[in-house]
């Protein structure tokens, strides 16, 4: 049931898989899905500007962070975005966090000498997941002339609502919560879905928000400080 294709851009193999058995599933009950559809499909035919993907220059999604800030003050304001409800924290028995470690629990028990990455982690969560879709999702948006891209780790669907999804096992959420973010306002434009999360996780806790919030409270909060926000020219 599971789709796959390997993509290697800038000498880095990026695995999509897509569940097509889940997502058909999904479009019997609700017709929006068919773009989705498509769009899984056409990454998996190899559609997708490649080149572009490998250009050195080409902006990263995944350079989009929270720079120019000291730790104390970063945590500062996690605590607040948690406090006044605009992100749900979550313990380590939310469901991905528990998916994660069971990976971990299973690399002990057989004995392999290294931490997980990203690859067992997520294909793990994509076979046992209910709600999960698709891995390693290439993404891109053109600006003008130029181009932005990335790769969505994990998205989940269910009825009406779409979940970017991003291992993160450094944790610190809000530090890198301009690259979910982006991800989900993009994966936003280019489907039929206004209710998308974003979430963050790792195999301890995990973060769950509005992609919105990018374009609200964080981009006020670094503009009274004068802190450079270099997706702002493409989200």
């Amino acid at each position: 049931m599971l789709n796959r294709r390997d993509f290697y851009h800038q000498n880095i193999r990026y695995s999509f898989h897509y569940h097509r058995e889940r997502l058909d599933r999904l479009n019997l009950l609700n017709q929006r899905y068919n773009k989705i559809k498509k769009f899984f499909e056409r990454i998996y035919s190899g559609n997708i500007p490649n080149d572009v993907f490998n250009k050195k220059k080409a902006p990263r999604i995944s350079n989009f962070r929270i720079k120019g800030i000291k730790k104390t003050f970063l945590t500062s304001i996690e605590k607040r975005l948690i406090r006044t409800g605009k992100v749900k924290k979550f313990d380590s028995d939310f469901i991905l966090s528990s998916y994660a470690e069971d990976v971990f629990n299973n690399y002990v028990k057989n004995r392999i000498e290294k931490i997980p990455g990203h690859d067992p982690i997520l294909k793990n969560i994509l076979i046992k997941d209910k709600n999960a879709i698709a891995i390693e999702i290439p993404i891109w948006k053109q600006v003008h002339n130029h181009y932005i891209t990335g790769h969505i780790d994990l998205i989940q669907a269910k009825e009406d609502i779409i979940k970017i999804i991003d291992y993160k096992p450094e944790g610190h959420f809000l530090y890198s919560l301009p690259q979910v973010a982006s991800y989900g306002l993009i994966f936003k434009s280019i489907s039929s879905f206004n209710k998308i999360i974003c979430v963050s996780f790792n195999k301890k806790e995990a973060w769950e928000y509005n992609p919105n919030i990018l374009l609200e409270e964080i981009k006020d909060y670094l503009n009274f400080h004068n802190i450079e926000q270099i997706w702002e020219k493409y989200i």
